[in-house]
């Protein structure tokens, strides 16, 4: 189909068909630090501190589901353990550009063996729509990027970044630096702020990717 630049290819609906409900949409947040804190990390490791989970309920509901670290604590066996939690009952868990997703469960896992079958599990349900996006639509405002902000604002009318305080992954993974690390120092009305900042940063990526898939099917 070609409609006023819109490129969407007929096998759209098949590759669509191949998702099993109910659907679960999943992003991470990491810090990476230089020099690490917890262990078995190595420099600069990608490690999971913010989770936001959005999830197919029954009628129709979506629910959404997040968490956020609390201060210098290790906080991957919490955030494994809310994973497991808030995508449990899914089909597909999909997320945007899932190789991240996955080497972070993949990094859990083998810190957390005793959560690893669960977290196996999760892994082997995980489906990036990237490629799905990128071999069977094309629209011109994605201005030749495939990245989330570009693809999901171009498909989706009325979604858009802008209004938020982070909107940018390299700006939250500092800020979440900030908070974990340096929130003892910040007044605890500015902390609360970032906090809720960094929240609605990451659901908003994840209410993107339901908005993003029910564009497709009806593209589809």
């Amino acid at each position: 189909m070609r409609k006023k630049g819109l490129v969407v290819e007929s096998r759209l609906g098949a590759a669509l068909k191949q998702l099993k409900a109910p659907l679960a949409f999943l992003d991470f947040e990491t810090v990476g630090l230089a020099i690490p804190v917890w262990e078995g990390c190595r420099p600069y490791d990608q490690v999971p501190v913010q989770l936001s989970v959005h999830r197919q309920e029954s009628q129709g509901r979506v629910a959404h589901h997040e968490w956020l670290a609390e201060g210098f604590e290790d906080p991957r066996e919490s955030i494994a353990r809310r994973l497991i939690e808030f995508t449990r009952g899914a089909g597909s868990v999909l997320a945007y550009n899932a190789p991240f997703e996955k080497r972070c469960i993949q990094e859990l896992r083998g810190h957390l063996p005793r959560l690893a079958a669960p977290l196996r599990d999760i892994e082997d349900r995980l489906v990036d729509l990237l490629p799905l996006v990128r071999d069977h639509v094309y629209h011109p405002d994605f201005a030749g990027s495939f990245a989330l902000k570009s693809v999901a604002p171009a498909l989706v009318p009325g979604l858009s970044y802008d209004d938020l305080e982070i909107a940018e992954g390299g700006e939250a993974s500092q800020m979440l630096y900030t908070l974990l690390f340096k929130g003892d120092e910040m007044k605890k009305d500015e902390r609360a702020r970032l906090r809720r900042s960094l929240l609605e940063y990451c659901a908003t990526d994840t209410e993107a990717l339901v908005k993003l898939h029910e564009a497709l099917v009806r593209l589809a």
